[in-house]
């Protein structure tokens, strides 16, 4: 038998993303669900966060019917404007006074009847007119927009073969080193997809600490992304309910649950009016499950089970707010060193994630039950 000394697409530099699409489509994961945001120019990103400011304010302190003073809780008085009307049960309020997160208030807006206001109380806030002539107004938009940012991270695989392995033919594999090349690329996808999850970012500094990309959990400690514990026990249409809502309090929504797959068995547990699954189209045999909200409008969240994410965690977010973006795409070229016994190609792309308004739209549900009764 005569060994080979070359491989057809030896002299190639191949574009691998649509390997990439089709082992998403064969194994969907979190990866697969979010865009592509614009190429990269640098190692270091930045964003701005463009969320809708919240129109509810939770108070402190609970306050007599009686009342014009009402503390509100850390950062909740930028919320309020003088003159704004504030919904407090059945009464209206008029803000007359606003000191950091203390505002003063008429008590019963045009006869409206005044009602205890009691402690952790949602203020809805109705409206904020404005005077007939007033300067331009300089207080309603009271968020400024964040800049976040990111790193690139570099990752890569290694794929080998001898020449003797290349020459073979083995039993439905034509090319076994470009068999062995998407095997090393499924293994990278799911590297990327668990950096997404769990990455950190990192600046990078020489040869031995290389950049690192953050992502999800990163971003949600960061930014203080809203947190409900779950208390060991199984999870619940209440809290998770709860955690919806609590986004969509702070400007932001979701639209998508990932979880593991215990915790995806525990919710097609919940209330059956609450599931629906349909089968999406370009899936191979995988259901979308999805869960619908009992606020007002039925907001639905696609539950997407991820083997990546942890038994006892689950993550609330919206996917159009995050982007991958690409300094290099994935692409595979010749690493055979000369007058060795084998052939080799190294895989290899870089990137980072853009995470959008991660304190208004992404909340982590933890303490969930590892079991299933």
């Amino acid at each position: 038998m005569n060994v080979a000394t070359t491989y057809d697409f030896q002299q190639q530099v191949r574009q691998m993303q649509a390997n990439v699409d089709l082992i998403l489509t064969k194994a969907p994961v979190l990866f697969g669900l979010i865009g592509t945001g614009e190429a990269l120019t640098q190692t270091k990103f930045e964003w701005q966060n463009d969320y809708l400011n919240s129109d509810t304010g939770d108070v402190k302190s609970a306050a007599a019917a009686d009342a014009t003073a009402i503390v509100l809780k850390d950062g909740e008085g930028r919320k309020f404007t003088v003159n704004a009307l504030v919904q407090n049960g059945l009464e209206v309020l008029k803000v007359t006074a606003v000191n950091g997160d203390s505002i003063t208030v008429q008590r019963g807006y045009d006869a409206t009847e005044p009602e205890a206001i009691t402690a952790d109380a949602e203020l809805k806030v109705i409206s904020r007119p404005r005077p007939e002539g007033e300067e331009a107004f300089r207080h309603n938009e009271i968020n400024d927009r964040i800049v976040s940012h990111n790193y690139s991270q570099i990752f890569s695989r290694f794929a080998k073969v001898s020449r003797s392995q290349q020459q073979v033919n083995t039993y439905g594999v034509s090319n076994e080193l470009d068999y062995q090349v998407n095997l090393r690329l499924q293994e990278m996808i799911r590297e990327v997809n668990t950096t997404l999850i769990y990455g950190r970012k990192y600046p990078g500094a020489g040869e031995s600490n290389p950049r690192t990309t953050g992502g999800l959990f990163a971003f949600a400690q960061e930014q203080s992304s809203a947190k409900f514990d779950m208390g060991g026990e199984e999870i619940g249409a209440k809290k998770l309910n709860d955690a919806i809502e609590e986004t969509f309090k702070r400007g932001g929504r979701v639209d998508t649950i990932v979880c593991a797959p215990n915790v995806a068995r525990q919710i097609t547990k919940l209330a059956s009016d609450t599931i629906r699954t349909t089968r999406g189209e370009g899936t191979v045999g995988h259901q979308i499950m999805s869960f619908m909200s009992d606020l007002p409008g039925g907001t639905v969240s696609s539950v997407v089970v991820d083997q990546n994410m942890p038994k006892d965690r689950a993550l609330l977010l919206d996917v159009n707010n995050i982007k991958a973006r690409y300094l290099q795409s994935f692409y595979d070229q010749d690493a055979t060193n000369p007058g060795a016994d084998y052939f080799a190609r190294v895989i290899r792309g870089e990137l980072g994630f853009e995470i959008k308004n991660a304190k208004e739209s992404v909340a982590v549900l933890s303490n969930i039950s590892k079991t299933i009764a």
